[in-house]
């Protein structure tokens, strides 16, 4: 699925002036995602992105599941993700669907700071 960036301003109007009502509730999902360094070339330093994810849902957890899939479509392993109600802004959807993302927040590893991969610290005395 190719999510298009940004979101309408025009379904948004419809939905403020109470001229159109949506069948399902729309979420936005804020979803941290590891990077997969063998799908894509990924800039150097960066271990993790955050980005929001439109959806159109009828539950929070399909919500999320919904946002998990399409970033994980772009390559990337999501890791965390959490929905709230949110105004519509984009076209509604017969079906559930997520229909836009927002701009990568890349987080960047510090010096020294060990990842997942890095050398496990349980059992590890002061």
């Amino acid at each position: 699925m190719k999510l298009k960036r940004g979101i309408s301003s025009f379904w948004a109007f419809l939905f403020r002036a109470r001229i159109m009502r949506p069948r399902m509730p729309f979420w936005r999902v804020v979803v941290e995602a590891r990077l997969d360094r063998r799908a894509r070339d990924w800039p150097q330093g960066v271990h993790a992105v955050v980005a929001p994810v439109y959806v159109w849902a009828r539950t929070i957890e399909e919500a999320e599941a919904l946002a998990a899939l399409a970033v994980e479509e772009e390559g990337l392993e999501a890791q965390t993700a959490d929905a709230t109600k949110f105004p519509p802004a984009a076209a509604p959807r017969g079906s559930p669907a997520a229909v836009a993302r927002g701009e990568w927040g890349f987080l960047e590893r510090h010096d020294g700071e060990a990842g997942a991969e890095g050398p496990s610290r349980r059992d590890a005395r002061a």
